[in-house]
């Protein structure tokens, strides 16, 4: 399963209104194309895993780097292997902002603002995974 994992920071301030417009239109490209994948927003901070074939991860990445409503994109990681950790998600959706019950350490510690950038690409991984296992 080749997958890229990424984190960016929004250029605009996206309403809970803008974000739902945003991943409807994600969601039914990511059907088309059968790509999964995970985004997590803590502020102007998007975290977000895209999975499936490498052609249409990398055309929706392109895609992705090209929207001048965020910037700073970084790229974490980019493997291919192993299963698809969101395999029922077409695009699932967490903001660290309202998510009320965080039992996972590595998501309170990266919801703090000052350790957001801290955090290395095994870290990342690892908070992806987290999601599979309290959602």
């Amino acid at each position: 399963m080749y997958r890229i994992m990424y984190l960016s920071t929004a250029t605009v301030e996206f309403t809970d209104a803008d974000l739902e417009e945003l991943l409807e239109k994600a969601r039914k490209n990511n059907i088309q194309k059968d790509v999964t994948g995970l985004l997590i927003i803590k502020g102007r901070t998007f975290l977000q895993c895209l999975e499936g074939d490498k052609s249409s991860v990398d055309e929706i990445f392109e895609k992705i780097s090209q929207d001048d409503r965020h910037n700073n994109i970084i790229e974490l990681i980019e493997e291919d292997e192993g299963d698809r950790y969101f395999p029922d998600w077409s695009m699932g959706y967490k903001n660290i902002n309202h998510l009320e019950d965080v039992k996972s350490q590595k998501l309170t510690n990266y919801s703090d603002p000052k350790n957001a950038q801290k955090f290395s690409t095994d870290d990342i991984s690892e908070i992806f995974k987290e999601f599979v296992e309290i959602t």
